[in-house]
């Protein structure tokens, strides 16, 4: 067993190794699964910083999600999982860096046999954001707009997507002209490059008359929550999933009293942690066979292999970066 562990607090590749030892005999309820592949996520980063909502005790085996194969399988696991391919959630209680893991059952959903196991792998945290992000907070309808910050970010990528399916409108909000491009080309119906100037006026005049039901922020800070509100129709809701800057969003007081503007924050492994288990199986079979479907595929810009792990996690810390790195199993590692 080869794997990846956080051995102190920081996000340069002096603070991880890559440690081999045998593989951990099975308790009755675990699975020996193979991965194929697990990416690299921004949230990896915050916490390997100690700045997470999990807290790392060292060493740390890293790593959130992944999928791969089972193995072998304890006693009370269930034998028919052997040979099945899984998802692995996100839980925090075992490191996908690896190319083997043991894994209690629970924290297992099958998936499917024909979907790219890199799309598979980066199921769990950013596909299950945008899901809950558009069914959560406001009942969404064919026509009805949403505002999405971030939007060429993972999230974004996956919030796109299905809302597109569902026939919501998107005006997407990125940083430079570059991101605009890709985030017009996967079907956004409006795109504004924030460059710092009169945001709100833009987006109100790109509206042309029409309000924003539901606001998604990637970006944080006060700025973003005041300049979109007076677009933002009474009722509406502003939910906040990442903060770029650092910095919560501050909605001004009368959009949040007169206009009832409902202000939210999601951190979809709370869901993870605590929903019942049959509705975690439904919403990751619905998303997996959208994956099969080519519905949501985001942008992979790399696959490293884990000797590689140094070059992944600086590749994977680029600002500039177009899609995902992964680490990725029986796959040459490339690089663009």
């Amino acid at each position: 067993m080869s794997r990846i562990l956080l051995t102190k607090l920081g996000s340069d590749a002096e603070s991880f190794r890559l440690d081999d030892e045998p593989d951990r005999p099975l308790g009755p309820g675990d699975l020996l699964v193979a991965l194929e592949a697990a990416p690299l996520n921004p949230a990896d980063f915050l916490l390997s910083n100690g700045w997470y909502a999990v807290q790392p005790e060292f060493p740390f085996a890293m790593g959130a999600e992944g999928v791969g194969r089972v193995l072998e399988a304890g006693s009370a696991a269930g034998q028919a999982l052997v040979g099945r391919r899984v998802l692995i959630l996100p839980t925090y209680e075992q490191g996908t860096w690896a190319d083997r893991v043991v894994v209690p059952a629970r924290n297992v959903v099958i998936v499917g046999e024909t979907a790219d196991a890199l799309q598979l792998a980066m199921l769990g945290i950013n596909p299950a954001t945008a899901y809950h992000l558009l069914n959560r907070y406001v009942a969404l309808r064919p026509g009805d707009w949403i505002g999405l910050t971030l939007a060429n970010g993972a999230v974004g990528q996956a919030v796109i997507a299905l809302a597109r399916r569902a026939g919501v409108k998107i005006l997407g909000i990125v940083r430079r002209e570059e991101a605009a491009e890709q985030v017009r080309k996967l079907g956004a119906d409006v795109v504004i490059v924030d460059d710092g100037e009169n945001l709100g006026d833009r987006v109100g005049q790109a509206l042309d008359g029409a309000k924003l039901r539901l606001v998604l922020d990637g970006v944080g800070g006060p700025d973003v929550a005041a300049q979109l509100a007076p677009s933002i129709e009474s009722g509406g809701a502003f939910v906040a999933f990442s903060a770029m800057t650092g910095q919560p969003p501050v909605m001004p007081l009368a959009e949040l009293v007169y206009r009832e503007i409902s202000v939210h924050g999601l951190y979809a492994i709370n869901w993870v942690w605590n929903a019942p288990r049959e509705e975690i199986e439904k919403v990751y079979a619905e998303l997996a066979e959208l994956v099969e479907k080519g519905v949501l595929n985001a942008s992979v810009e790399a696959t490293y292999s884990l000797d590689q792990y140094r070059e992944a996690i600086a590749h994977a810390q680029r600002p500039e970066r177009s899609g995902k790195v992964l680490f990725a199993f029986d796959r040459p590692g490339t690089s663009s």
